[in-house]
């Protein structure tokens, strides 16, 4: 077996979903027997640590599931030619790889796909929404789910535009109307505003005016679910 001297972890974000590429070197180890990787959102993503039995234990954060894995294996696997694979015991999805540059990049974009996918039928499977326990999972499927009201020209403005602006923001998404300035927001804090956006079938903005499209249960968890922000 080939030992390299560099080896490449790759994998996504259990906070944000972004895609992390990060160096592990063979040295790293000789001085220091713990290594610790985060996201560049401040997120923990990966640690690892050496035994003198010349075996690693693998602790990283899952995006499927939420909750970290834990792993042990062999040192020598860890800079082998072949990608070891980080994977959800619940999803049985591989959520990273540790290994050769070109492979693990290659492989992360399938794990790109998978994720992409998973969301996409998450956000039309009443019951599945259940597992959906990060953050990032709601915010995927309310982009999903307006993407599908776009598509059915369910998507717009009272004065006219069916153009709307979306922007992401840490707890919420935003749909604003460049016409009017009209402004819809969307709370992301909680899961069930999922099954809110699916029952609601349509969004419309009231020309020049703001709205929250639902409260996500903060404050008075009020039972409308358009609210006039004064």
């Amino acid at each position: 077996m080939i030992i390299q001297a560099v080896s490449t972890i790759g994998m996504l974000c259990s906070h944000c979903g972004k895609l992390q590429l990060k160096t592990l070197s063979v040295f790293s180890f000789v001085h220091l027997g713990k290594n610790s990787f985060i996201c560049t959102c401040g997120t923990p993503l990966l640690t690892l640590i050496s035994f003198e039995s010349k075996k690693i234990g693998i602790e990283y954060s899952c995006i499927y599931c939420g909750t970290p894995h834990h792993l042990v294996t062999r040192r020598e696997l860890i800079w082998g030619e072949q990608p070891l694979r980080l994977g959800c015991s619940d999803k049985e999805l591989p959520v990273g790889y540790i290994g050769p540059e070109s492979r693990v990049m290659e492989l992360c974009t399938e794990i790109k796909k998978n994720f992409v996918r998973l969301a996409s039928e998450l956000t039309s499977d009443q019951e599945d929404l259940d597992v959906m326990t990060d953050d990032f999972f709601v915010v995927y499927g309310v982009i999903e789910i307006l993407g599908r009201l776009v598509e059915r020209k369910k998507l717009g403005c009272k004065c006219g535009n069916h153009n709307l602006t979306v922007e992401i923001l840490p707890e919420s998404v935003e749909l604003i109307c460049d016409l009017c300035k009209a402004m819809g927001i969307i709370y992301t804090d909680n899961k069930d505003i999922l099954r809110i956006l699916e029952q609601m079938g349509a969004i419309t903005l009231e020309e020049n005016e703001m709205r929250i499209i639902n409260d996500s249960l903060k404050g008075n968890h009020r039972k409308n679910i358009i609210t006039e922000v004064e």
